[in-house]
Order: C-alpha cells, then structure tokens, then sequence
C-alpha cells in the first residue's frame, strides 16, 4: 500500500540527485523506525518523486502514522532548507527591498544568504524558527492527504516561513549597513591619522583585557587621556566599543610608532586599532614589554 508520496519539478540532473541524495540520507532514520517500509525514487525529464509504503495492518508497525508522517516531514524540511531556501530567500529580498546599486544588492545578497547558514547565536535562533515552521507546515499537508506536491506547497503554503525570511532579510540589510557606516568610519580616521604629522616618536598600548586599556610613552610612564571625548562604534550583532579615550588619546598625540600588547590579538578592537594607525602600528603578544605588563601566560578569550 502506497502511504505517501512527494514531488518537486527538477531543471536538471544535479536537482534530481540532490533530491536522492537528502531524502536517501534521512529515509535511514524512517526505516529504523519502521522497518515494514519501503522507499523508491522515480523520475522523468523534468520531475523526481519520492514514494513510501508500507503492508497493512498498521497494527503490525513499529512506528505510528503519526510518527512516520513527522519523520517525513523533517526529511522533507531538510531538502527545502538545503537546496530551496536560497532561491526563495533571494526572491522574497529583491521584491521587498529597493536597491540603487547592483553590486551593492549582490553583496547584501551574499551576506543575507551566508547568515542564513548559521545555525548558531542570533542567526541560529531564526534557522530553527524557520525548520520549525517548514516542518509544521508539511506535517499538516501530510494530515490532510497522502500526496505533496512541493511546487505547490512552496508557492502557497509557506506563509508563516517567508515572513521568518523577511524579517531575517531586515535584519542582514540592517546589520550590512551599519557594518558599511562603521568601515566608512574607521577609514575616515585612517585617512586623518594617515595625513597627520607624528607626535610623538612611540606610544605602548597595553591592552589589559576586554577593553581595559593603559597608554605609556616610549619611556614606559603614563599618557594622560582627555576626558571628554568620545568614538562609539556600534555594530547590530555586537556593540563594539573602542575605548573613546584610547582612540582620541592616540589621534591627539599622533605616535610615529605605536606597539599594541595583547594577548588577544584577535579581537574586533585590536584589529581595528591596528587598521586604524596602519603601518604605525605593531601588534605584539611576546616581547619584554608584554611578560612585564600582562604576564608570561596567554589570557583566554
């Protein structure tokens, strides 16, 4: 007895096997669930179709209707997730947002579909809202009849899916643009840094950890920071504070040479220091300096 069957169009071969390979892969859990099943795949020139059945009677099986029809849909949620959600993604972006520059759109594109990837942190909670819905949503297609078409179910059912995709749209177009503002930003001040004369023949940056920061003079004694000034970077994923005081201290003295020491050499904050003053700056983890100040040992990040 046929218990269900699911279709999709195909445009080309790699489509079809794609469709085998993800629904082969997840068909190994149905069976291990209910072993009286039996899968085939079918295809013709611009079609491929996945068949499940299985020997009456149901009580017979070592898995319920209803678990089976779950095990499918999930099969079913790892295709569209895999190798349609990019295309619906990218048609959902391009009628909602307006955009004056093509490259900037691709690239807006390209950052929009990469954090659909991520199944980790802010991104990852949107991945498991959408699989969440996907799978609802072909589970209750499931209920109501044996047979799924996906062309139709893309392109009428998906409601609840695509407004998790708008809103993940706004928030790459949100966060593209504020990374944009802040590239902008940090260049302006490598431009200034770049056109002004040296101060100062060496500053030390002891970076103390997180965003603790201490300014010496190339005789190791203190610097004396402004007090009322300020830089605030923010970025949407991460309010990234440079120390307003390091940076202003450091623009005003204008150092020829200036030595970042960290153990953390990787941070947002160290990175952009040393982008900011460019070949003035060297970052180091290991010299005299550094064992003196920090520590011998490597501080965690």
């Amino acid at each position: 007895m046929e218990l269900f069957s699911i279709s999709v169009g195909t445009r080309t071969e790699d489509e079809k096997k794609a469709f085998h390979r993800i629904l082969s892969d997840k068909q190994k859990e149905l069976h291990k669930q209910c072993k009286q099943l039996k899968f085939t795949f079918s295809a013709s020139d611009d079609r491929v179709i996945w068949t499940c059945s299985g020997k009456l009677p149901l009580s017979s099986w070592t898995a319920s209707a209803d678990t089976l029809r779950r095990l499918t849909a999930e099969a079913v949620t790892a295709y569209i997730m895999e190798e349609k959600e990019q295309e619906i993604a990218a048609r959902l972006m391009f009628s909602e947002f307006e955009f004056d520059d093509e490259e900037e759109a691709g690239r807006i594109l390209q950052w929009f579909l990469m954090l659909l990837q991520k199944e980790e942190g802010p991104s990852g909670d949107f991945w498991q809202s959408r699989r969440r819905k996907l799978s609802e949503g072909i589970y209750q297609c499931l209920n109501e009849a044996p047979e799924l078409n996906l062309d139709g179910f893309m392109t009428f059912r998906l409601q609840s899916y695509e407004q998790e995709l708008r809103e993940m749209a706004e928030y790459a177009v949100d966060e593209f643009m504020l990374d944009q503002q802040y590239e902008e930003f940090v260049s302006l001040l490598k431009y200034f840094v770049y056109f002004q004369e040296p101060k100062m023949p060496l500053v030390h940056v002891i970076h103390k950890g997180e965003e603790d920061f201490l300014l010496l003079d190339g005789n190791l004694r203190p610097i004396e920071r402004p007090r009322d000034e300020g830089l605030v970077m923010e970025r949407l994923d991460q309010d990234m504070e440079i120390e307003d005081m390091v940076v202003s201290t450091l623009i005003s003295v204008s150092p020829a040479r200036m030595i970042i020491h960290t153990r953390q050499p990787e941070l947002p904050v160290i990175v952009t220091l040393a982008h900011i003053f460019d070949n003035r700056a060297e970052v180091c983890c290991s010299c005299p300096e550094c064992s003196a100040l920090l520590g011998s040992g490597r501080m965690m990040t």
